[in-house]
């Protein structure tokens, strides 16, 4: 595995608990618009962003 970086923070974590995250996420932002209106580009949490782009890197989305 590589060394974090800070365009990378999650570059050691496997890439299963990256996938778990990243549907975590997604989840709970699904069940949160159900109380409140979505503003645009509020639909996932900043963090999502960062699993996604780490899955992106490795090819893996």
């Amino acid at each position: 595995m590589s060394d974090p970086t800070p365009d990378r923070p999650f570059a050691d974590e496997p890439t299963e608990v990256l996938q778990a995250a990243l549907g975590l996420a997604a989840a709970h932002a699904a069940q949160a618009a159900r109380f409140r209106p979505v503003q645009p580009g509020d639909e996932l949490p900043a963090v999502a962003d960062l699993f996604r782009s780490e899955l992106q890197h490795r090819g893996e989305l």
